[in-house]
């Protein structure tokens, strides 16, 4: 055994036909290891030989040649066992051979963009939460947070515009109808302020509960967090995100008296009229 062929020595830096690495040569292998090493690499050649071993379709990159499971191959076999889908089956709903799920289930190789979105649709869920290692849930949840965020901050800035617009609506009702339908138009004023600044304290109860769960302290922390980054990542380094939200208070509250003020401007010049 000592006398191997170099030329078959020199296959432990070849590849079979569909790209498997072939076992190395030790060349301290005595001739009982030398024989077990030749049969490896016979066995390993035959096996890149067999057309049912899908390696050289592997639809992504070889990412993992260690052994260790990727977050992502651990979703997407979490998902498909959650969803009782075999491999074959998954396999036939995104177009691709079941080995190369099985690739993609031990981290071997990664799925293009393409089998990404047939995944997330076969597990009937989006692409971010596919690509998310949280769950479905805390993403649906996280989303719906947001939201809640958004009609809050929405429901005060209309509150505040009702506020002003009622004034003014009002001012002009008493000073150009009757008493009766100046009147019926106040009250409906109230009652249309009255709906708003209740959904709007209710709204914004609500977002104080989220930015307590989330750790939100300030207004940059909210935006960031309804802009999708994460706690701690960098943020951008434009006017809005380095001078106008940090200063979020100050600039809301010159333009509401700025706004306060052009109304009332406004009323008196109507009672001039």
């Amino acid at each position: 055994m000592k006398g191997i062929d170099k030329g078959f020595r020199g296959e432990l830096q070849g590849r079979g036909s569909c790209g498997c690495t072939l076992s190395a040569w030790n060349p301290n292998y005595d001739d009982g290891e030398a024989a077990m090493w030749q049969e490896n690499v016979v066995a390993q050649q035959t096996r890149s030989e067999d057309p049912g071993i899908d390696c050289a379709k592997h639809d992504g990159p070889d990412v993992n040649s260690s052994g260790l499971t990727s977050p992502l191959a651990k979703r997407i076999r979490s998902l498909r066992e959650g969803a009782g889908i075999s491999q074959a089956r998954l396999a036939e709903l995104v177009f691709v051979s079941r080995q190369t799920v099985i690739n993609w289930e031990k981290g071997r190789t990664l799925p293009d963009a393409e089998s990404l979105k047939r995944l997330s649709a076969a597990f009937g869920i989006t692409l971010d939460a596919l690509l998310d290692e949280r769950s479905e849930e805390y993403l649906r949840q996280t989303a719906r947070d947001r939201r809640t965020i958004k009609v809050a901050i929405a429901l005060d800035f209309l509150w505040m515009l009702e506020i002003l617009v009622g004034i003014v609506v009002t001012s002009i009702a008493h000073k150009f109808l009757s008493p009766d339908q100046a009147y019926a138009i106040s009250d409906a004023e109230n009652i249309v302020h009255t709906t708003i600044w209740i959904a709007s304290i209710v709204a914004s109860w609500k977002m104080q509960g989220i930015k307590i769960e989330h750790n939100l302290e300030s207004v940059v922390d909210v935006a960031a967090f309804l802009e999708g980054y994460e706690p701690g990542a960098a943020l951008p380094q434009t006017f809005v995100w380095r001078w106008l939200l940090p200063h979020w208070t100050l600039v809301t509250t010159v333009l509401s008296i700025c706004a306060f003020a052009w109304t009332f401007v406004l009323l008196i010049a109507l009672k001039l009229a």
